[in-house]
């Protein structure tokens, strides 16, 4: 019993001594670069970037912070923040998503410098120019009959039963053109600001050092589990055994029974 004692805060102190090393590949930061976008933006194209970071360990709210501060130092209407989230525990990491303009996306990509790795960068670009000829045409074409309702709105030989149903109809064709003024604007946004995501996580923890700090962490819970196993084991076969039991005695008696009756019978 002494001797598994030792065995164990042999383990632990092993593992404590690695983790606390400072120069201990666990620890050890990943190489430092970098990022940056560099393409040729072309007409009616809508461009997404995606970054995927690797940061020294303890450092993911340090450039998740800087990432947004940068989004937020661009002018006004610079940068939209659509996302931001970071997340703890055994696999830290952080997200943040921005619709920025495109001069802008460098000047935020570059608060990442120096502060971990690049692991994974891509740059798409989506062709709107259908949408937005076809946005373009139906606008006109609804501008066009808009106007001439207009027109026939303002000539006095109508009578009220067909200025109303004109009305009527002008005010629908209104809504449609809301609608498409709408829709334009968002493919407008769509090819003059460009989607950036940052998804950060911490440089990973190597070597057997961690694997045995883990199952330190893990004993606790492992230990629990399987007294708890054992309880629900015993729990099920009680039953069984009581049962048993009660065969056997009866087994017993009714041999015993038999053997006197033999007995007599002699």
């Amino acid at each position: 019993m002494m001797r598994q004692w030792i065995v164990l805060l042999a383990l632990a102190a092993l593992f404590a001594g690695c983790k606390g090393q400072p120069g201990s590949a666990g620890n050890a930061a990943p190489a430092m670069a970098q990022v940056s976008v560099g393409h040729k933006r072309a007409p009616r194209v809508a461009y997404e970037h995606a970054v995927e970071f690797e940061v020294p360990v303890g450092h993911t709210r340090q450039v998740y912070e800087a990432v947004q501060q940068s989004c937020a130092a661009l002018p006004e209407q610079g940068c939209t923040l659509l996302e931001a989230s970071i997340r703890a525990g055994a696999e830290p990491g952080a997200t943040v998503r921005m619709r920025i303009v495109p001069e802008g996306v460098n000047r935020v990509l570059k608060s990442l410098d120096g502060r971990g790795k690049v692991i994974t960068q891509s740059s798409i670009g989506k062709d709107l120019a259908e949408p937005i000829q076809d946005a373009e045409r139906k606008m006109g074409m609804l501008t066009a009959y808009r106007d001439q309702l207009q027109t026939l709105a303002r000539q006095r030989a109508l009578d009220p039963e067909a200025l109303i149903k004109l009305h009527r109809e002008l005010a629908e064709v209104q809504s449609e053109i809301d609608n498409a003024a709408t829709s334009q604007a968002q493919l407008r946004r769509q090819v003059d600001t460009e989607l950036l995501t940052v998804a950060m996580h911490e440089h990973a923890r190597a070597g057997q050092a961690s694997k045995v700090g883990q199952a330190l962490d893990d004993f606790g819970g492992d230990l629990l589990q399987g007294v708890a196993a054992l309880i629900t084991f015993v729990a099920s076969t009680i039953p069984f055994v009581l049962a048993g039991a009660v065969v056997y005695l009866i087994w017993r008696r009714v041999r015993r029974s038999r053997r006197s009756a033999a007995t007599d019978k002699r």
